[in-house]
């Protein structure tokens, strides 16, 4: 039991090292990702339609 709590402790330790994230994004960046997230929840939205409709539910 002790390796798994070593190997939890080494992943809170990785987890503490990269909770806040240490680049900085403008405006323009921002707004770009916004807009790249929307477009891929659309396609997975798309394909779950089309899957659903293709199974006839």
């Amino acid at each position: 039991m002790s390796w798994i709590q070593n190997a939890a402790g080494k992943i809170r330790e990785i987890n503490r090292t990269y909770a806040v994230p240490r680049i900085r994004l403008n405006r323009g960046t921002k707004v770009v990702l916004v807009l790249l997230r929307i477009y891929l929840l659309s396609l997975v939205g798309l394909l779950l339609y089309s899957l659903i409709t293709r199974l006839g539910y």
